[in-house]
């Protein structure tokens, strides 16, 4: 089941993110949002951001912007590690 807009989501989980004058972008939540293909760093809200499993037909294809293809590459071909916030030495991977 597609997840919706506004669930609540880890560090690390695997997202699309909705920036203005852009479509839904894949992207890997962390704090903040990280952009695959272009490689930037976004602060959304929670209603901007929905988890990429189940919504990859409807966000995934059809975007002809400079970067997203790449990105659609990097979010299916990198190894994805999670990471949770460790506040004594910043972000940590999660066993």
């Amino acid at each position: 089941m597609p997840g919706k807009p506004g669930d609540r989501f880890k560090p690390g989980d695997l997202v699309f993110a909705k920036m203005k004058g852009f479509p839904h972008w894949p992207a890997r939540k962390r704090v903040p949002v990280y952009f695959f293909g272009t490689h930037q760093i976004g602060h959304l809200p929670p209603e901007n951001i929905v988890p990429y499993f189940g919504n990859k037909m409807k966000y995934g294809s059809g975007v002809r912007i400079k970067g997203f293809a790449e990105g659609m590459w990097e979010i299916q071909n990198t190894k994805h590690l999670r990471y949770t916030a460790d506040v004594h030495s910043g972000l940590k991977e999660s066993k």
